[in-house]
């Protein structure tokens, strides 16, 4: 059948008059607007997370030219507001401060993210998403307290990075001419000086009347600690120490040195170039040596036969004090000063990684983790009542810990 023929004739008209209008043309998709330094200028924040713990980063981007940003970085936890750390290079959504540090801008959501770079947070890998907006100021410190009068102050001539011992009512101190002070506890008046070749960075130890120290022209140094006068002193570092000033970008920031302690019938102590040793109290001599990896600054700490020491090496060490032997070792991923403390079957010690941890005293095993954003821990834990008392670096922290835990109290 002819359809024609069935067709109504106003019917005709309208096929007719729709066939003849123009038929639309399919548009192309609008191309994503080129990221430019104007449209990410600002502020930006991100809240970081690891271990259970947060906190707040953030970013500031300044337009330089249509491709290029100057960059200021906010971060509370060091009450840094606004650093200028460099200029940032803009190519298609990458935001490029130098391989290390990209942001990627995603459009859909309009944020930047990255993968933190290790000069940040050396360790761990920490994803940040920076949204806009600026990051909440950090509270300002405050100590609190009133300003205690010193009793007196003893001018050294030098400075003074060593920890002080004292004993019977004597303070013991190094200082970087290399003079080693005994200071009246009540008076401050000096009671005498002996001077070694080298700076000195480690504290004093005093044992049955004898006071031992190491110095850096590589040098161990017993004395009479009353007098002042040397019994013996031997070589325990093959060179003198290096120690290059914080600009230098070589600079390893080895401030401190290994202390010497005493147990066991020996005397213990880290070398700058990597080795723990055990030495005769009588006359110095050698028992045994005990090879790291790198330089150990860290002090031993000597519970029953076995030693433990950190080194630059990122390891901490449990070594058999009688014989030098290796017992234990445990990665911690950045590099180890601070000297351990031992409480209750745990070793607690902190490291360049931003960690503080207790290890089981009989494995290595890491019985908890705390991490302190953005700072080394290299102070020495201190335990009191069953407390974990630890200073941190950048983060300028003193913290109580649960030293069975690591709860933070």
């Amino acid at each position: 059948m002819n359809l024609s023929t069935i067709v109504h004739p106003a019917s005709v008209v309208l096929v007719t008059l729709f066939s003849l209008a123009p038929r639309p043309v399919p548009q192309a998709p609008t191309p994503p607007r080129a990221l430019t330094a104007a449209s990410i200028a600002g502020p930006w924040q991100a809240t970081l997370s690891h271990g259970g713990e947060t906190r707040q980063l953030g970013l500031t981007l300044e337009a330089v030219d249509d491709r290029t940003v100057t960059v200021k970085m906010s971060n509370p936890a060091l009450h840094i507001d606004d650093l200028p750390i460099g200029k940032a290079t803009i190519d298609g959504n990458a935001v490029s401060l130098g391989p290390a540090f990209a942001l990627q801008y995603d459009a859909t959501a309009d944020t930047l993210e990255c993968t933190l770079p290790a000069d940040l947070v050396p360790l761990y890998k920490i994803d940040a998403t920076f949204h806009r907006g600026h990051v909440p100021p950090e509270a300002a410190r405050s100590l609190g307290g009133d300003s205690a009068t010193p009793v007196w102050t003893f001018d050294a001539g030098a400075p003074i990075w060593a920890d002080v011992a004292a004993r019977d009512g004597v303070v013991y101190v190094g200082s970087d001419d290399g003079r080693l002070h005994a200071i009246e506890a009540t008076s401050g008046k000096e009671r005498w000086a002996f001077a070694t070749g080298g700076m000195i960075r480690s504290r004093p130890t005093i044992s049955d009347g004898a006071l031992y120290m190491q110095s850096d022209d590589g040098m161990l140094y017993r004395l009479d600690a009353s007098a002042g006068t040397l019994q013996w002193k031997v070589r325990v570092s093959d060179t003198p120490v290096e120690r290059l000033p914080p600009a230098n970008p070589k600079s390893r920031f080895n401030r401190f040195a290994s202390a010497a302690i005493t147990g066991r019938g020996h005397v213990f102590l880290g070398t700058s170039d990597g080795h723990v040793l055990a030495l005769d109290p009588a006359t110095g001599a050698r028992v045994w040596s005990f090879t790291a990896g790198d330089a150990v600054d860290s002090t031993p700490a000597l519970d029953g036969d076995r030693l433990y020491v950190g080194s630059f090496d990122r390891h901490v060490y449990a070594v058999n004090a009688d014989t030098g032997t290796l017992v234990w070792k445990h990665d911690t991923g950045g590099a180890v000063v601070s000297s351990p403390a031992i409480h209750q079957g745990h070793v607690i010690v902190g490291s360049r990684s931003y960690d503080l941890l207790a290890l089981d005293a009989r494995t290595g095993t890491p019985a908890w983790t705390r991490y302190v954003w953005f700072s080394w821990i290299e102070s020495p834990a201190t335990v009191h009542d069953d407390t974990a008392f630890v200073g941190s670096s950048d983060a300028a922290l003193l913290t109580a810990f649960d030293a069975a835990s690591g709860r933070t109290r």
